[in-house]
């Protein structure tokens, strides 16, 4: 047959012969996991075959039809005569060199639909009598199908260009493969599916389902190139037997993928799942109890930090699990730290909730963040060692994505992640179709969703959008959430399922909120008790006076007690440390922000936890100080004796006051474990330091005292108002919450005549970041195809949150003439990254040695992913002792490179030397 002339995939070192695989059996490869996968996810193919109107065996045969289709652009002369040889070989001549290989094959197998292929359709009645009434829905599935690099196709700019790339032998290939496929999927009764409905609706429902289906297609393409299990061999055998030997091999492929979902336990109760807990909070027994319904729902948990918000989304999803609403869940984080301390929590409950060993994956864009968490999702897989190809192979691809075990956990049933793991898969981000994917049938539960600016805030609302689109339910936890951010979350969840959320009517805090997509007339709202041992107020001491701040730190740390401040940015962070080491003892200080090496990062999280965790005790505790930034002040479970805070918007603060007296002490601070025992360290005292208190402040009130912040909370009159409302001298949780956040952030708040210039700006950029985040996200309407403006960006690029880009820097360290990772252990690189804004460093400044550049760029190959979207940083000791490097800042067309120098300590960070930090201004 003509169509074993092409090669599918070619590695001139693969172990064995032939060197090559067919492209006839690598398309049934990858047709054969598709079909595989669909037949075992039953609420997958569920909602596809609800949507089609079809039955499951048309549905199954459907999509191993179109997936069958994903490389057609390899059957193009020019994309086979990267493997000249390859080609002589199988076809008998030379390749025309009027064929150039300039466009990647994904494209060139819409081009071939759009140009020829499309009418072969109609003339041949793939599908009956009327179906070119639906070829815009058939060019949606075909777009799908060939968008399988992690991005739609190009779209054709000119009618016939698909001739300078495919042969007329090419084209023959095509349709005798085609015909027969239609033969081995359809048999005698032709799928009738674009039939079933007209044209239009057709057309939207394909759009609908192509979002989830790009995401199978690309696994499917992973998977079947997987050479474990679809070892090459050349053309020995008709379609039909190698039909029945991939789809047994796609069996074996799947079963040890793990993405395939275990059933749920049923009967379970509280006590089953958290086994520690003798007394349930409030909103605990709330989710104990609260009727569910069937379908998409979705829920707002608010109440104060230390109610067992946590718990409680968890009871709350495993109740959904096992209702059938869901079949796995996915937690998200502001953080990196938070997302570690969750995991802890989670880790010793998710294997009671599923039949089977279900995998639970950490996520976040640090990889390999502990061994325990590197379970394999997907079985891991050589990519093809072939320099003659230009564009990425599909185990390539898998290759690199496997290896950030950030994105493993959205494919797996329990995952644990930073919230932007979930945001990319509603962004131009290229491979965001798998992670629509991993999110499909989850409990999507959202922490500290208060922590949200404009664009973050929009790009959510299109991710609870798409996630109700495919009947998935949500619940989103916050301490303090604004009543318009409520309703704007409400009412994008509502839209996802094609009507209205009615309007919040209710203020009370602590508060359950809740809307079923069954009855989208009601909007619940349940006023929740708020837990006696989180019930209290906190004296405020507002401190404009550093020296002042400092001495009540001093005093605190003299009676023993273990303290710490929370200060605004990095490089505030940094001055105080050097500022408090002059008074404390090296052991008893400890400095935490994000700008430390994975491995340091780590160690220091863990000395925290373990120093003022629940079951710390006054040994570890007393007189010890923390200085941190915002990493601390969200869902890590610390208790301090004494806390400071730079001023900051309320939300922030009432976080912050969550870190104080957090557990139930005796007066030295350790654990009192009897329920009825009472607090005996006094009332809970926290001393907020900023600018000294103005009635008429001016526009730079709080830049005076704050010249860095102001590049993380831009808002003066937030500030202000914050300031205002804490001068009555505490704040009262939970009575005093709803107030003191509606005062901030409330559309009626007033604002002073010196700041409302500022405001103003802010409001503009608000919107300015709304109309961006409205932009950057996806169109559900379009279905998965490129936009006329937006095109995908890398993974690595993509803003899921905007401010400066960050990017990993990999430090490295001088052995001699060796170029070692800082880190010494195992997946050394990924505990030797630190991320940074990409401003301060673009590239490294090489060595001018060729001995030492070569072996720089040695080492640059043995990064993960080789330098391409990380800068690898060789530090060397100076004079004094201290590791330093120098790197370039970033160019643009109004600034000019700078050559800086940076300096690594494993107890400071990594930190900016001889320059001017006051526009640094980096969160965390």
């Amino acid at each position: 047959m003509e169509y074993f002339k092409y090669w599918g995939k070619a590695d001139p070192k693969y172990p064995g012969q032939p060197n090559w695989h067919p492209l006839v059996y690598h398309c049934l490869d990858v047709a054969a996991v598709c079909i595989e996968y669909l037949s075992r996810n039953d609420k997958f193919s569920a909602h596809f075959c609800s949507l089609l109107s079809c039955s499951r065996e048309s549905w199954l045969k459907w999509a191993a039809f179109w997936t069958a289709l994903h490389d057609l652009g390899k059957f193009s002369e020019a994309f086979q005569s990267q493997k000249p040889d390859l080609f002589l070989l199988l076809q008998g001549r030379e390749p025309s060199s009027q064929k150039q290989y300039t466009e990647r094959h994904d494209s060139l197998g819409q081009w071939l639909w759009r140009d020829w292929l499309s009418k072969r359709m109609t003339e041949d009645r793939w599908f009956g009598n009327g179906a070119e009434q639906a070829m815009s829905a058939l060019d949606v599935w075909m777009s799908t199908v060939t968008g399988h690099h992690g991005q739609p196709p190009k779209v054709e700019v000119f009618p016939g260009e698909s001739e300078d790339f495919y042969s007329k032998n090419d084209r023959k290939a095509v349709q005798l493969f085609i015909n027969e496929i239609r033969g081995l999927f359809f048999g005698e009764n032709t799928v009738t599916i674009p039939l079933i409905f007209e044209s239009a609706k057709f057309e939207h429902v394909s759009q609908s389902l192509s979002w989830w289906f790009s995401g199978v297609v690309v696994l499917a393409d992973w998977l079947g190139s997987n050479t474990t299990y679809f070892p090459y061999r050349a053309g020995d055998i008709p379609l039909s037997d190698y039909w029945s030997y991939a789809r047994e091999q796609a069996k074996k492929a799947l079963k040890e993928s793990g993405v395939i979902p275990y059933a749920i336990k049923k009967g379970l109760v509280f006590k089953d799942l958290f086994p520690k807990i003798e007394t349930l909070s409030p909103l605990q027994r709330w989710v104990k109890s609260v009727e569910l319904s069937d379908g998409p729902q979705i829920y707002l948990l608010e109440d104060v930090t230390g109610s067992g918000k946590t718990e409680a989304a968890m009871v709350l999803a495993y109740r959904l699990m096992a209702a059938g609403n869901a079949q796995g869940f996915f937690v998200s984080l502001p953080t990196m730290a938070t997302a570690n301390a969750m995991y802890e929590r989670v880790a010793e409950v998710y294997r009671q909730l599923f039949d089977g060993d279900a995998n639970l994956m950490l996520t976040h864009g640090s990889r390999e963040l502990v061994e325990k968490f590197a379970k394999t999702i997907l079985p891991a897989v050589a990519p093809e060692k072939d320099d003659d190809q230009k564009d990425e192979t599909a185990s390539a691809r898998c290759t690199s994505w496997l290896a950030d075990h950030s994105k493993r956990a959205l494919l797996s049933q329990a995952g644990v992640g930073t919230i932007d793991q979930a945001l990319l898969s509603v962004l131009h981000s290229r491979h965001q179709s798998l992670r629509l994917l991993g999110l499909f049938g989850k409990v999507l539960i959202i922490d500290e969703v208060h922590a949200c600016d404009a664009y973050m805030q929009g790009v959510l609302e299109v991710l609870l959008e798409f996630h109700a689109r495919a009947g998935g339910s949500a619940i989103l936890l916050s301490a303090t959430l604004p009543v318009h951010m409520k309703q704007a979350l409400l009412k994008a969840y509502a839209r996802g399922r094609d009507t209205v959320c009615p309007a919040i009517q209710q203020k009370a805090y602590p508060m359950a909120t809740w809307w079923q997509a069954c009855n989208p007339e009601n909007l619940h709202e349940e006023p929740v008790a708020a837990r006696t041992a989180v019930t209290r107020s906190v004296q405020v001491d507002y401190q404009h006076e550093q020296s002042e701040v400092i001495n009540q730190i001093r005093n605190a740390l003299a009676q023993g007690k273990c303290v710490c401040w929370i200060r605004n940015t990095v490089t505030d962070a940094l001055d105080t440390y050097v500022v408090m080491a002059k008074f404390v003892a090296e052991e008893n200080i400890v400095l935490f922000h994000a700008r430390f090496a994975l491995n340091d990062r780590l160690e220091k999280e863990s000395f925290i936890l373990n120093s003022f965790n629940f079951n710390s005790v006054h040994e570890k505790r007393r007189g010890k100080l923390v200085i941190a930034t915002q990493v601390i002040e969200q869902s890590l479970d610390v208790d301090f004796d004494f806390l400071v805070t730079d001023l900051a918007p309320i939300d922030r603060i009432i976080q912050r006051a969550g870190r104080l007296h957090r557990h139930i002490r005796d007066y030295q601070g350790n654990r009192i474990t009897d329920l009825n025992g009472s607090e005996q360290r006094g009332a809970p005292r926290m001393t907020v330091y900023g600018p000294e208190w103005e009635e008429e402040p001016s526009s730079n009130w709080f830049k005076k005292t704050f010249p860095k912040a102001t590049f993380v909370y831009q808002d003066p009159s937030q500030m202000w108002l914050t300031a205002r409302a804490l001068r009555n001298g505490g704040i009262a949780m939970p009575s005093g919450a709803r107030g003191l956040i509606e005062d901030v952030f409330g559309q009626e708040s007033f604002i002073p005549e010196g700041l409302q210039k500022a405001n103003l700006t802010v409001q503009g950029e608000q919107m300015a970041e709304a109309s961006l985040a409205k932009s950057n996200t996806l169109t559900f309407a379009t279905g998965y195809r490129r936009g006329d403006v937006m095109d995908w960006w890398s993974e690595a690029k993509t803003p899921s949150r905007l401010g400066r880009s960050s990017i990993n820097v990999v430090l490295s360290r001088w052995e001699g003439e060796n170029l070692v990772p800082w880190a010494s252990r195992v997946h050394a690189w990924a505990y030797s990254t630190v991320q940074i804004a990409e401003w301060w460093i673009a590239k490294a400044f090489l060595p001018a040695d060729n001995r030492r550049l070569t072996e720089y760029q040695r080492a640059l190959e043995t990064l993960p992913d080789k330098g391409k979207w990380s800068v690898l940083l060789p530090l060397e000791k100076n004079q004094n002792g201290k590791w330093c490097a120098q790197a370039w800042t970033i160019e643009t067309p109004d600034r000019t490179a700078k050559l800086l120098t940076w300096q690594y300590d494993a107890n400071t960070g990594l930190q900016l030397m001889e320059i001017n930090r006051e526009a640094e201004g980096e969160i965390e």
